[in-house]
């Protein structure tokens, strides 16, 4: 039962986060569209960031979180297979754009890890 009052607990933390953060597209969307889950992340990893939530807040429930993230986008990968016919003209284009986003979407993130990398190991000597 304290278990499962823990997780209950890391899930509410997380969804305000993700509540504020669409409470802030809200404000923001007549200057710009961020959509809110995205501003919910960027939050959450501030807050992170500053001690503001501990990991230890919400480490349970992110871990289930990413062990079951392909689960979660069995919906969007059956609605393109409910919609093919009207994709079916421009496969070949849109085949290309995910593999060119997908390896630019890598790059960058190498390119980031490797920064942080070189930081942390720079601050601690």
């Amino acid at each position: 039962m304290k278990k499962f009052i823990k997780i209950l607990l890391q899930i509410i933390v997380i969804y305000i986060v993700y509540i504020i953060g669409n409470f802030i597209n809200s404000i923001i969307a007549p200057i710009i569209n961020i959509p809110g889950s995205l501003l919910g992340m960027m939050l959450m990893f501030i807050l992170l960031c500053t001690n503001i939530i501990k990991l230890s807040m919400i480490e349970e429930t992110g871990d289930f979180l990413l062990k079951y993230m392909g689960f979660f986008f069995v919906p969007s990968a059956v609605g393109i297979m409910d919609t093919f016919e009207i994709i079916q003209d421009d496969f070949a284009k849109l085949i290309l754009i995910l593999i060119i986003s997908c390896v630019i979407v890598m790059f960058v993130t190498c390119k980031a890890t490797d920064f942080l990398i070189l930081f942390f190991e720079r601050k601690k000597s």
